[in-house]
């Protein structure tokens, strides 16, 4: 987290990256934050997890409009712009994620006591 950040925000999302809009939420509230120079990090917990994934598809949907852009590219904007994600190591292994082959650079493995730690230190956490 850059201590230069104006407030520290962090995220807790559960949803996974087409069963809700949870995700999109989650992402257009980190860019504004990010964009007014506060500090973002997520964590990516239960279906959250399969949100940063790279490759994503959804077939059929891309042709309807609805998802243009897949909830991993999203994410990985949030990254190179300075974002901290971080996906629960034991929510990874229960989904059958390999995180060093599914998830793009920049996203994180983590436990519990990470999200702990962005709860303990954030000026405000958001639950989706």
């Amino acid at each position: 987290r850059n201590p230069d950040s104006m407030a520290y925000i962090g995220f807790l999302l559960t949803g996974g990256p087409f069963d809700s809009e949870r995700w999109r939420t989650a992402y257009e509230l980190g860019r504004a934050a990010l964009d007014q120079g506060h500090a973002v990090s997520y964590f990516h917990y239960l279906d959250g997890a399969l949100v940063p994934v790279a490759d994503q598809t959804l077939p059929g949907c891309s042709d309807s409009g609805l998802y243009d852009e897949m909830p991993t590219e999203k994410f990985q904007e949030l990254i190179a712009d300075g974002a901290e994600v971080i996906c629960c190591g034991l929510c990874v292994d229960a989904r059958g994620i390999d995180a060093p082959a599914d998830y793009p650079e920049g996203v994180e493995v983590g436990l519990l006591p990470d999200l702990a730690d962005i709860i303990g230190e954030a000026d405000r956490v958001v639950s989706l």
